[in-house]
């Protein structure tokens, strides 16, 4: 009997899933928001204009530092997108230091020795330089920092190296077909202005080392800059040490250039359909309105973002996903512009399951404008949104990435501690409002990428008056 027993009590507990039922599609009941221990954020202006933002925090005795310069990728020349990126990239691959020049292994050697790596990058409204070190070490990554922005080399073989490198990258992304539907989107959403260009060999063969030299000579400079310092540090010290590095950076007496103000400017048709023939799946990217960073309708829009994309249990996760699995999943976000946002839900699958993807995505979006979300539904969402937030912020480095994205969104210091606050006081009838002002049908636009062959008329029939290109002949630095 006793041995019968032991033989019987894993088939007892081994309950098949499908016994379970509805159990198993249905998420776990939300806990209460993670508090968020949000640090005092102090700022101030150095005399050539260098804004100074300091967010202290010493429970480790760590110090992230980022230089946001105003050269992101909306200053991109027309027809050369990708100018900006080859900026960023070569403002790490050498500096004059002290008199002398130090070419990009020198510069990456400094950095190693500081216990870090020297991150540069180009996204939309800025470019980054950016390290983490031990507190002793802030003031050489301030001076490191300083030299790459104010005296880079900008030679002319780096600047080949970093755009054959650049190149070698797109055309990983041109035979993938994720990334093709996503630029197509953005250039649908968007049309013929910086926010809907994207790079390709094209535009990149049109950009010169003195493109380079100009994007940095008109955009790189102290009165448009941005200095974060995040972690153990204080504004007493941070002052001292952005004096030091900084104070010498000589603001030019010729204002600053104005900075491209885009609105979108979407395609007459509803969307696009890109031709790779022989991609082993489809991707299918719906871009709809968002706002712009610094809109009073932010928390909204996060919100709203967030029940329809933000994760396993969000509608569009669960409509594609979990109900019909016809995707590993559907991922969505918001882009915030200055004066307008974009907003993009994407997901692969099958080439033949293709039309049924983006007809459901498009369903799922029109219909948060008629069912606001339940009050389980939006905790839920909603924990979800806070929960990632404070993740984020807890190391270094996320805490001063956080908040420079923000600022160069617009959004004030003090600002940012009353986010979680907004957040929660969203209503379901404000994100179904939001919705039914923002996502209607006539804003939508779509973009397929895949075997358009092997995803049959039903995918035309989806998408009847869709614009058909095929992948090797677009260029998203000129009109479709």
């Amino acid at each position: 009997m006793k041995r019968r027993l032991l033989l019987a009590a894993p088939a007892a507990l081994a309950v098949p899933a499908w016994a379970q039922g509805e159990a198993l599609d249905r998420p776990p009941e939300p806990g209460p928001p993670p508090a968020l221990a949000w640090p005092a954020i102090d700022e101030f202006t150095l005399a050539n204009g260098l804004r100074v933002v300091v967010a202290a925090r010493h429970k480790v005795p760590l110090v992230s530092v980022s230089l946001l310069l105003q050269a992101g990728r909306e200053t991109d020349p027309a027809g050369q997108a990708g100018a900006a990126a080859l900026l960023a990239t070569l403002l790490t691959k050498g500096a004059r230091r002290q008199g002398r020049a130090e070419g990009a292994l020198r510069i990456a050697r400094a950095a190693e020795a500081l216990g870090g790596t020297l991150d540069a990058a180009a996204a939309w409204r800025h470019a980054s330089l950016s390290m983490t070190v031990t507190a002793p070490r802030c003031a050489a990554a301030l001076a490191l920092l300083a030299d790459c922005a104010r005296a880079p080399l900008l030679q002319a073989a780096e600047f080949e190296r970093a755009r054959s490198q650049a190149l070698d990258a797109l055309r990983v992304a041109f035979a993938n077909p994720g990334e093709v539907a996503q630029m197509a989107a953005r250039r649908a959403f968007w049309g013929d202005v910086p926010p809907g260009w994207s790079p390709t060999p094209a535009t990149l063969a049109r950009v010169t080392p003195d493109t380079v030299r100009r994007l940095h000579a008109r955009f790189v400079r102290p009165d448009r800059a941005i200095l974060v310092l995040a972690g153990a540090v204080d504004a007493a010290e941070a002052r001292t040490l952005a004096e030091r590095h900084f104070a010498a950076w000589a603001r030019p007496a010729a204002p600053p250039p104005a900075l491209p103000r885009a609105r979108p400017q979407p395609i007459d048709a509803a969307g696009v359909l890109v031709d790779l023939p022989g991609s082993g799946q489809s991707s299918v990217v719906i871009a709809a309105p968002f706002v712009a960073g610094a809109s009073s309708e932010r928390a909204r829009a996060d919100v709203a973002n967030v029940v329809l994309g933000g994760g396993y249990s969000s509608r569009l996760n669960q409509e594609v996903r979990i109900q019909r699995g016809l995707s590993y999943g559907v991922a969505a976000f918001g882009e915030p512009q200055a004066e307008a946002g974009a907003w993009f839900a994407s997901a692969q699958t099958q080439h033949a399951s293709a039309a049924a993807v983006l007809q459901l995505m498009q369903a799922e979006v029109q219909r948060l404008a008629r069912a606001a979300p339940g009050a389980a539904e939006l905790d839920a969402r909603r924990a979800t949104l806070i929960g990632n937030l404070v993740r984020r912020l807890q190391g270094t480095g996320g805490l001063a990435q956080f908040v420079g994205a923000q600022l160069v969104q617009g959004r004030a210091p003090a600002a940012l501690a009353q986010q979680v606050d907004e957040l929660l006081a969203v209503t379901p009838e404000q994100v179904r409002d939001f919705a039914e002002r923002h996502w209607a049908a006539g804003a939508l636009r779509f973009a397929v990428a895949g075997d358009l062959a092997a995803a049959g008329a039903a995918l035309a029939d989806a998408a009847p008056g869709a614009l058909r290109r095929r992948a090797d002949a677009l260029d998203f630095g000129a009109a479709f």
